[in-house]
């Protein structure tokens, strides 16, 4: 809860203060003591404030004598200019009666309340502490109301999803008012929240989507996708684990008639956008994984002769299945040659999180390979490589992020 109190007159500050120190809940870093309106104006500009304690009787700057009109023309300009962060709660705390009565006279201030400060009375005092109290209880209920999660784990496809029931145990279902997405809720070691939820389709648009609705209820510090993906390069194998230093659309970009002879034709020239892994998740990712990688190697079904790895490099992202090398050759490798992997959706997860209203929620893609985007793409390996995915994924979450 934030508290902003404007008062010049050190003995009611001091009294404000006793009674604020009393009531559970509040830090005192939380309140803010203003000693002219034209801070406080600046100060409601810049923050918002759960409740503001104002004393009508202020000089508008330090030095200047306090006017009895500039609280009231202040409390007005505030209701009325949409430019300032309006508190949730006004109480207004005078020692002179004419005040009082102005305030009960004036049309536009009749709703806020008024008290009476008086050193030999504790009524108003009493009147401060039930009011915060009751705004800490509103806080304390909607949190109750709300269920938060420290990390939210996105999939594209019904095979992710499958491999995320397997591995995280005691899924609860959770349904959000007015959202039609199911989600999925569970609990690791060290009280670690974890939400999760599937995209209705395939594709960079439904993975912003999904991201921001789960960045929004949910407010997770990390958003995770996991899953599978294509591999570049010939010294990958299927299973091994990608994760992007960076996500970039190879889609963007604009087409072009262009003339091949008296031929017209349509002509892509690419326009590719990135978006970074964060430096610190990067140096996590960074270090040596070989025994936890032959651990889920042996974990899993079916799992393929070769030595799993996590391999670091760029993911390029667009907005169709690839299954032809020329592709891979013309529109990846050829405008970004160190590109490890392909998929569909993770453009859209690192640009829902970095543009979302609420900021600070890390976005973090860990996929595995399940073909190579050439005509040999099929499905056999995909359950393989949504396990050592996801199950990765579990791993890093418990050991090795911060929360």
């Amino acid at each position: 809860m934030k508290i902003l109190v404007v008062d010049d007159e050190s003995n009611k500050l001091k009294a404000i203060m006793r009674v604020v120190k009393e009531i559970d809940g509040i830090e005192l870093d939380s309140v803010d003591i203003t000693l002219q309106l034209n801070e406080a104006k600046e100060k409601l500009l810049n923050h918002r404030y759960d409740l503001m304690i104002l004393d009508l009787n202020m000089p508008e700057v330090l030095g200047s004598d306090p006017d009895k009109e500039a609280g009231i023309n202040f409390i007005e300009e505030v209701i009325y200019v949409e430019s300032y962060k309006k508190p949730r709660d006004v109480i207004i705390l005078t020692a002179y009666d004419e005040l009082e009565e102005k305030i009960k006279e004036n049309e536009n201030l009749k709703g806020l309340q008024v008290l009476k400060y008086s050193e030999t009375s504790m009524e108003w005092s009493e009147c401060i502490k039930k009011r915060i109290e009751y705004i800490i209880a509103c806080e304390e209920n909607e949190k109750a109301e709300k269920v938060w999660a420290d990390v939210a784990l996105i999939t594209a496809v019904k095979t992710e999803s499958e491999a995320v029931r397997k591995i995280f145990n005691n899924l609860e279902k959770v349904r959000i008012k007015n959202d039609p997405t199911i989600y999925y809720r569970t609990e690791l070691k060290k009280n670690i929240t974890i939400v999760t939820a599937q995209q209705s389709e395939m594709g960079m648009a439904a993975a912003a989507t999904l991201s921001t609705k789960m960045i929004e209820h949910f407010k997770p510090k990390y958003i995770i996708m996991v899953g599978i993906a294509a591999g570049i390069g010939n010294d990958k194998n299927l299973g091994d684990i990608i994760i992007p230093s960076e996500v970039w659309n190879y889609s963007s970009g604009k087409y072009i008639e262009s003339k091949n002879g008296q031929e017209s034709m349509l002509e892509f020239l690419p326009d590719p956008v990135s978006i970074p892994l964060e430096a610190k998740i990067r140096e996590v990712v960074s270090q040596e994984f070989k025994e936890r990688l032959f651990g889920i190697r042996n974990e899993a079904d079916n799992a393929p002769e070769n030595e799993l790895k996590v391999v670091i490099g760029p993911m390029a992202c667009g907005a169709a299945v690839v299954a032809n090398k020329d592709i891979v050759e013309e529109l990846i490798k050829k405008h970004h040659r160190k590109t490890v992997g392909l998929d569909m959706e993770s453009y859209g997860v690192f640009f829902a999180a970095k543009n979302v209203v609420e900021v600070g929620t890390i976005p973090i893609c860990i996929k595995s390979i399940c073909d190579f985007a050439d005509a040999n793409k099929g499905d056999s390996a995909q359950k393989y490589a949504a396990f050592t995915s996801t199950l990765f994924a579990k791993k890093l979450i418990e050991e090795d992020l911060e929360f």
